[in-house]
């Protein structure tokens, strides 16, 4: 079981994904303004902290669903699922009323992603 651990983890992660990409554009702002009573910053940096955030988490999640695997370039792999969920997300959003899909939010998705991998690297480069 603990090896499936990140493979649940990760497949919950993206559904959570789908969930928040599944609102509409009013359900998506009151989403983002809950969390605007708890954070002082503008609604467009909330959007994007969360897209990096859970993409971060997808990363992780990712990173060692794939080590648990022993998939040779496990890091890579975690990369490139990252990315082509975030390009199917966008793609998603544009069936999605009042949504539209956002190349910056690729890019953005990406970097939290990459982050959280190259964080965890160097975490396991260091405990060897």
């Amino acid at each position: 079981m603990k090896k499936h651990i990140f493979t649940i983890l990760t497949i919950c992660n993206m559904m959570l994904i789908f969930y928040f990409s599944n609102q509409n554009a009013e359900q998506s702002t009151q989403t983002s303004a809950w969390f605007l009573q708890f954070l002082p910053f503008s609604m467009h940096f909330i959007r994007k902290l969360a897209h990096f955030s859970i993409y971060a988490l997808l990363g992780l999640n990712t990173l060692y669903m794939y080590k648990n695997y022993n998939v040779k370039h496990y890091a890579l792999f975690a990369l490139m699922t990252c990315i082509l969920y975030a390009c199917s997300d966008e793609w998603h959003q544009s069936f999605v009323s009042g949504r539209s899909p956002q190349i910056t939010d690729i890019c953005i998705d990406t970097c939290g992603a990459l982050s959280m991998i190259l964080l965890n690297l160097s975490t396991l480069k260091r405990k060897r």
